[in-house]
C-alpha cells in the first residue's frame, strides 16, 4: 500500500502546515503524546499547566514538525463526536 494510500495526514507535504489533531493525552517518558483514533502516537512535546488533561480526549493545534509531531500552541479538553452523536440520539 503506498504512503498516500493509508492516510492523507502521513504525507510529508504538510510538514510546515498548521495542524489540527484529536485523541488522547498521554505521558511519555520523554514528552507528552496524542493517541489518535488509529493508534498513532503523535508527539507534542512538554506543555505547561495540562496534567489534569493526561489521559483524556483533547484537541490539539499547531505546526506540523515531523511525520508524527507537532509543534502545538492550543490544547483544550473536548468530548469526542461518537459520545455527542449517541447522546444526541437519544
Amino acid at each position: 500500500m503506498a504512503l498516500s494510500q493509508r492516510a492523507p495526514y502521513l504525507s510529508p507535504m504538510n510538514i510546515g502546515s498548521y495542524f489540527r489533531l484529536e485523541g488522547i493525552l498521554i505521558a511519555g517518558a520523554v514528552c507528552l503524546y496524542v493517541q489518535a483514533r488509529d493508534g498513532a502516537l503523535w508527539e507534542i512535546g512538554w506543555l505547561k499547566d495540562v496534567g489534569h488533561l493526561l489521559q483524556t480526549h483533547v484537541a490539539v493545534e499547531g505546526i506540523r514538525t515531523g511525520a508524527e509531531a507537532i509543534a502545538v500552541n492550543w490544547v483544550e479538553a473536548v468530548t469526542p463526536i461518537q459520545r455527542v452523536l449517541s447522546s444526541a440520539a437519544m
